[in-house]
């Protein structure tokens, strides 16, 4: 049976978050594939406007989606060393004398999400369960930690540590998705959906399990 109109119900589960995202290339050689699957949990709350029409808001945020780079080795010399063989003395050829060594570094980018999603639901009655067809937009919000090389002689014996930069955007995306509201009790149900959105030419694909309790 559908809900009444103006019943309440609240909801929590957990999803994966599979991004399919285009590879990209930086001074000309390809980056690692930015794609990923990383866990994530979200909580809704929402009105049944009609018997068959439902509105509802949902938060949810992703675990941290951590992508590694083919790692390289970075020549590093000793500023110390380097000193001591400075002047017109100095050959490339005397560069092993001066300290130089290859040092490993592998970049690597990590990206985790929050999103709040505004949808609008349609309700078919299947027996026990409701199949709902969704759709509205979401404020996504991506945080990106990117690690850049920076082993450059800072008066010490040992090459500076590899350091990076953050950035935090926000953007409008259109949502689709369904739910399989299945009734376990007169007022909790257990729910198998999906959502999906696309940025940028990257595509988000979130399978979920969640409970909803209806008041």
């Amino acid at each position: 049976a559908q809900p009444s109109s103006g019943t309440v119900f609240i909801s929590g589960g957990a999803f994966a978050a599979i991004e399919q995202a285009p590879t990209t290339s930086g001074f000309g050689v390809p980056d690692a594939d930015a794609s990923g699957t990383v866990a994530g949990g979200a909580l809704g709350i929402g009105v049944h406007l009609t018997e068959k029409v439902s509105a509802r808001f949902e938060w949810s945020l992703t675990d941290t989606l951590t992508r590694r780079q083919d790692g390289y080795v970075y020549p590093y010399i000793n500023p110390e060393l380097l000193a001591a063989f400075s002047g017109p003395s100095l050959t490339i050829g005397r560069l092993d004398d001066a300290g130089l060594s290859l040092v490993p570094f592998t970049p690597e980018t990590k990206r985790s999400t929050k999103a709040g999603l505004a949808l609008l639901g349609y309700h078919v009655a299947a027996g026990r369960a409701s199949i709902e067809l969704l759709g509205g937009l979401g404020l996504l919000n991506t945080d990106v930690e990117t690690s850049y090389d920076v082993r450059i002689a800072r008066g010490s014996t040992f090459p500076a540590p590899a350091s990076g930069y953050k950035t935090s955007n926000y953007h409008a995306v259109a949502v689709v998705g369904a739910d399989v509201a299945v009734t376990l009790t007169e007022h909790a149900a257990v729910v198998p959906q999906v959502r999906a959105y696309a940025l940028n030419g990257a595509l988000s694909l979130r399978p979920a399990l969640s409970l909803r309790w209806t008041f």
